[in-house]
């Protein structure tokens, strides 16, 4: 495989008991550029919750050159204001021991078709990895590069 800097990607909603697991799994594919929609591995998994509710934890993953190319795709789908909002928080979702950025977005507004920004409970969770856990700085230029922060 050919050297990327960006390795991998994941995508993770849950689908409560009252809600469509297939809705959700709809939120978290609106997420990935046309392009990559067929090779995104999905899992789904069925937890239960703290009153024996059933909960379907539902995760995506790309890798390699999809990784990078759904990193770009997701900085076309953000608007400029969300770019600003995650460059100015950049520092405080990146991780640079493990190189790993977290970032939520709406999973509401995902199934709709809207990429947002969102930090409350009901939200599909996106994790970037990039390779060999650069610094903060560099991190930050990979993703600008990337279209991803401003």
């Amino acid at each position: 495989m050919a050297y990327t800097r960006i390795v991998r990607v994941e995508l993770a909603a849950h689908a409560h008991a009252t809600e469509d697991p297939d809705r959700v799994e709809k939120a978290l594919l609106n997420l990935v550029p046309d392009g990559l929609k067929n090779r995104v591995k999905i899992e789904r998994k069925v937890l239960e919750g703290h009153y024996n509710n059933p909960i379907t934890r539902i995760v995506a993953r790309l890798e390699g050159r999809d990784a990078e190319e759904f990193v770009k795709g997701l900085g076309e789908m953000l608007n400029e204001q969300d770019k600003r909002i995650l460059s100015a928080l950049f520092e405080s979702r990146y991780d640079e021991r493990s190189g790993r950025l977290f970032i939520r977005f709406s999973k509401q507004d995902a199934y709709m078709g809207e990429i947002r920004l969102h930090d409350g409970d009901d939200v599909v969770h996106v994790v970037i990895q990039l390779r060999g856990a650069p610094r903060l700085r560099k991190a930050e230029e990979i993703l600008r590069e990337a279209g991803l922060l401003v």
